[in-house]
């Protein structure tokens, strides 16, 4: 009867120590299944926040490779307008417009763009001021044999704007991984 007794106590004993260890088998798998959940949340929630910086990178650079070229386009018609004669109001007001759209745009663009989209836009910025400030200069002088020669400058500068966007506009899009392309 002892014997039969160690048995049923043997027996007792595994029927409760199996369904500890089962408990805890579970609970043990539970835990891994939600380690797992979370680690993939936040994988997740990481490239939404990569993919929305780079969303914000793409629209900002939009903003500014459009409003770059904008502002060099009113500038162009402009000193054609000032070769041919006297420009509206409009004209002048486009100008303007154009210029505050590229201040916007260059603004955003710092807070956000790389060193090296910065240092490549640079010469552009610097080219775009300079063709206004000539723009302005010509608005004041009435005379024509002043006049023409700094418009021919004008244009010159506008036009040697173009290779300059286009470097740009490659540096960008490199950035942003559209292309491998090496800005020449």
């Amino acid at each position: 009867m002892s014997s039969s007794l160690v048995v049923a106590v043997v027996g007792v004993c595994g029927t409760l120590a199996s369904a500890i260890f089962t408990q805890l088998l579970s609970q043990r798998t539970k835990l891994q299944e939600l380690k797992h959940v979370e680690r993939l949340r936040r994988e997740e929630q990481e490239a939404a926040e990569k993919q929305r910086k780079t969303d914000q990178l793409r629209s900002c650079y939009v903003h500014l490779n459009a409003n770059d070229r904008n502002y060099r386009d009113a500038m162009l018609a402009y000193a054609y307008v000032l070769k041919a004669g006297s420009p509206s109001e409009a004209e002048v007001a486009e100008v303007a417009a154009a210029r505050r759209a590229q201040r916007d745009a260059r603004a955003e663009m710092q807070m956000i763009a790389s060193d090296g989209v910065l240092d490549a836009e640079y010469p552009v910025n610097i080219q775009l001021t300079r063709a206004y400030s000539r723009l302005k200069r010509i608005e004041t002088e009435s005379h024509v044999s002043v006049r023409e020669p700094l418009l021919e400058e004008i244009i010159k500068l506008l036009d040697a704007i173009i290779p300059l966007l286009a470097r740009v506009r490659v540096i960008m899009r490199k950035e942003l991984g559209i292309t491998n392309e090496s800005p020449g």
